[in-house]
C-alpha cells in the first residue's frame, strides 16, 4: 500500500549511488575479513575485483579506506593473541596493498579512457568546424572575406584568445612583403608570453608559393593535434583564396570582353532622350549573348539602332555577338536599306559560322525632326525578336512591327521594314527576352503582360527613369541574379517644354 500523498519518497540518482556504494563497502569488508581469517590466495582475488568495481563505480578512495578500517576493527583489533593479531594485521595490509594497486590501475585507466573520449569529442568538433568552414569558403567569397572567416573560425576551433591572418603584397618564395590584406579576431592583441606559444600555419597562393600566414594565440600550451588542425584550416583557406583570385581574374576577363561588345556610352542625339541598360546573367563570369548599339549613319542624317540576342553563352556566343555587331555596323556604313543590312549580316553568319547558332535582332534607322514638329520616325527590321513597345504620351501602349526570320538559319530570310512615328512625349522600348521570360520556382513571374502593365504607368517619365523602372521590376521578380541576360534601349521624344528646359 502506497503511503499517503505528502509522505511518498522518491529515489534520486544520488540516493542510488549512495546505496550502491554502501553495498560495495560491505562486500569489501566481508572479503577482507575472509582473507584475514584464511590467508588463502583464492580469498585475495576479490581485492582486485572489488577495487576495479569501486573505480568503475567512481567510489572514492576514502570510502574504500573506511571499509578497510571496519574490517581491521573487526578482524584484527578484536584478536587478543599477539601472534595471531600480528598475522591478521599482515594479511590485512596485503589485502589493502593489492586493493589499492588495483584501484589505482583501474582509476588511471578510467581517467585515460575519459581523456581519450574527451579528445575524440574535441577532435570531432574541430573536424565538423573545418567541414563547415570549407562549405562556407566554397561560396566564391572575395579574398578579404575568406581571411575574415578563417581567422574567426581558427580562434573558435582552437579556443584561442586572439587570431590573425595576413596576405602579403607581391610575395616571393621565402620572402614576404608589405601586408596587403589582413584580418584579426579577438579583443586584445597577444602578449609577449602568448607570442611564444602561438600556433602558425602558412597560406599558399595559386602557384604554391607562400603568400601569408594564419596565427592563433592562447594563454595555455596548445594541445596535441592543434597544429594539424590549424594547418588544415590554412589549407582550406589557401584553396579558397586561390579560387577567389582565379574567379576574380575570370570575372575581369568576362567584363572586359562583354564591355567590348557594348558601346562605351550612348551618343547624344538632338531632340531625342536615350537610355540603355544591360545586366549579365548569373554572377557575370560568363559572357552573355545580348547586345545593343546606337550609332550615326554615314549614308543619311539618321541614326542606326540595333539590339539582339545570340543563342547560348560563353566564348562561342561572344564570338558570334562580335561578328553580328561589327558586321552590322560595317554594312550600315554604306547600305541605307535596313533590310539589305540584315540580309548581308545573315549571309556573314552562315558563311563564317558552322555551329548552327542563330541570332534574333532588331535593326533600324531613327530620324528626328523631319516632320518639323519635333517628332521622330523609326524604321525597324525585326528578325525573330520580341516586338518593341511604344508608349504614347496619353498612356496607351502599342506593339511595333511584326516578326521576320531569325538570322543564321536560312540563306533567304523573310524580312521587311515596319515604321513608327514617335510624337512628343512618346517612348519606344526595345528589349531582349531576358526582360519578358523571367521564371522562378518553375513558373513565369514576369512576362509580356507584366511588362505592358508596367510601361503603361511610365507616361511622362524620362528614358532613364523608364529604363530604371523596368530593370528594377525584372530584377525584383528574379529574386536574385537573373538566369538570362537582359538588355533594353529606351527612346523618347521630349515634350516641347522639356526640350526647352534641357541644356544643350
Amino acid at each position: 500500500m502506497l503511503p499517503p500523498v505528502g509522505e511518498r519518497r522518491g529515489t534520486t540518482d544520488d540516493d542510488e549511488a549512495t546505496h550502491s556504494g554502501s553495498q560495495l563497502a560491505e562486500r569489501y569488508r566481508r572479503a577482507a575479513l575472509a582473507y584475514v581469517a584464511s590467508g588463502a590466495d583464492a580469498d585475495l582475488t576479490p581485492a582486485y575485483d572489488l577495487s576495479r568495481e569501486a573505480s568503475e563505480g567512481q567510489l572514492s578512495l576514502l570510502a574504500l579506506a573506511e571499509a578497510h578500517a571496519a574490517a581491521i576493527a573487526e578482524g584484527v583489533l578484536s584478536e587478543r593473541d599477539p601472534a595471531r593479531q600480528a598475522l591478521a594485521a599482515a594479511r590485512a595490509a596485503t589485502f589493502l596493498r593489492d586493493s589499492l594497486a588495483s584501484f589505482e590501475i583501474a582509476r588511471r585507466g578510467y581517467l585515460e579512457a575519459h581523456e581519450v573520449a574527451r579528445l575524440e569529442h574535441e577532435h570531432a568538433r574541430q573536424l565538423q568546424a573545418i567541414a563547415e568552414v570549407s562549405a562556407a569558403l566554397n561560396a566564391s567569397l572575395p579574398v578579404a572575406d575568406v581571411l575574415e572567416l578563417v581567422t574567426a573560425e581558427a580562434r573558435n576551433v582552437l579556443g584561442g584568445r586572439f587570431a590573425r591572418a595576413r596576405i602579403d603584397a607581391n610575395p616571393t618564395a621565402g620572402a614576404t612583403g608589405t601586408p596587403e590584406l589582413s584580418a584579426t579576431s579577438g579583443d586584445a592583441p597577444p602578449t609577449s608570453a602568448e607570442e611564444a606559444v602561438r600556433l602558425r600555419a602558412t597560406l599558399f597562393g595559386r602557384r604554391g608559393l607562400a603568400i601569408g600566414e594564419l596565427e592563433v594565440f592562447a594563454p595555455d600550451e596548445p594541445e596535441p593535434g592543434d597544429e594539424a588542425i590549424l594547418t588544415q584550416l590554412a589549407n582550406v583557406a589557401s584553396a579558397a583564396i586561390a579560387n577567389a583570385e582565379l574567379y576574380g581574374a575570370e570575372r575581369e576577363i568576362a567584363e572586359t570582353l562583354q564591355g567590348s561588345l557594348l558601346p562605351r556610352e550612348l551618343p547624344r542625339i538632338p531632340g531625342l532622350d536615350v537610355e540603355a541598360r544591360y545586366v549579365a546573367a548569373g554572377d557575370g563570369i560568363v559572357v552573355g549573348g545580348d547586345f545593343y548599339d546606337l550609332f550615326p549613319l554615314a549614308v543619311s542624317d539618321g541614326w542606326g539602332i540595333a539590339l539582339g540576342d545570340v543563342c547560348g553563352k560563353g566564348p562561342e556566343a561572344a564570338a558570334l555577338t562580335a561578328l553580328v555587331r561589327y558586321t552590322l555596323r560595317a554594312a550600315a556604313l554604306w547600305e541605307p536599306d535596313p533590310v539589305r543590312v540584315m540580309e548581308l549580316l545573315n549571309g556573314a553568319i552562315l558563311e563564317q559560322r558552322t555551329d548552327y547558332r542563330f541570332c534574333t535582332a532588331l535593326y533600324g534607322n531613327v530620324r528626328v525632326g523631319d516632320d518639323g514638329d519635333g517628332s521622330a520616325r523609326v524604321g525597324l527590321v525585326n528578325c525573330g525578336h520580341p516586338l518593341p513597345l511604344l508608349l504614347r504620351a496619353d498612356g496607351t501602349v502599342e506593339t511595333v512591327g511584326s516578326h521576320g526570320t531569325v538570322l543564321g538559319v536560312v540563306p533567304d530570310p523573310d524580312l521587311h521594314v515596319d515604321h513608327a512615328r514617335l510624337a512628343p512625349g512618346d517612348l519606344l522600348l526595345l528589349f531582349t527576352d531576358g526582360i519578358t521570360e523571367v521564371r522562378r520556382g518553375g513558373r513565369e513571374v514576369f512576362g509580356t503582360e507584366q511588362l505592358v502593365a508596367l510601361v503603361a504607368q511610365l507616361a511622362g517619365s524620362s528614358a532613364a527613369k523608364a529604363a530604371e523602372r523596368v530593370e528594377d521590376a525584372v530584377l525584383t521578380a528574379c529574386g536574385g541574379p537573373p538566369h538570362d541576360d537582359l538588355a533594353l534601349v529606351a527612346l523618347r521624344v521630349p515634350q516641347p517644354r522639356e526640350a526647352a528646359a534641357t541644356p544643350r
